[in-house]
């Protein structure tokens, strides 16, 4: 199995991991939404793929270490680093937030001018939270992880995103 199909598999369970616990820490629930559970995993599956292209893009576009040079070792390319950090933060979190949104309203909604209507009430909100936490995690990533493994380290940060994002979908 390669590295990238593991990452997504442990993506897609993450996700789903998060959206169970954050149904068994609302009180209100009686029983398990096992449609919300199937959507934080359909979701995972699809932002994990996404993901992995988007972080080898970014790395391959704007690499964190200027090459090496005869006279000079590799050194942190900061230009590279903020500008991948702010397309990162603006595209990138537009973009994922958006797939989110889509995966966890498509089926509930079932037509294409009510989804898309959710995801334009609830995008900026969604991404004014994400903005607390995700810049951070982007940055540890993009100076200390390699590549390949940014999309996993992320997943398991998001572990409590996808636990807040699960809460924020029950508070509809």
């Amino acid at each position: 199995m390669s590295v990238q199909t593991k990452v997504i598999l442990q993506s897609t369970l993450l996700k789903a991991a998060a959206n169970l616990t954050a149904q068994a820490a609302n009180s209100k629930l009686t029983a398990i939404d096992w449609q919300s559970v199937a959507e934080f995993a359909i979701f995972g599956l699809i932002q994990a793929h996404l993901n992995c292209h988007w972080q080898r893009f970014l790395e391959d576009t704007f690499p964190t270490l200027s090459p090496p040079t005869p006279d000079k070792a590799s050194r942190t390319a900061w230009h590279n680093v903020l500008f991948k950090l702010a397309i990162d933060q603006t595209v990138g979190l537009f973009l994922m937030n958006t797939v989110f949104l889509v995966c966890t309203s498509a089926v509930r909604l079932s037509n294409a001018s009510l989804v898309v209507a959710e995801v334009n009430r609830r995008i900026w909100p969604l991404i004014r939270k994400a903005w607390k936490i995700w810049p951070a995690c982007a940055l540890v990533n993009f100076l200390w992880v390699p590549v390949e493994s940014r999309v996993l380290v992320a997943s398991c940060v998001g572990f409590g995103w996808n636990v807040f994002l699960a809460l924020f979908m029950l508070a509809k």
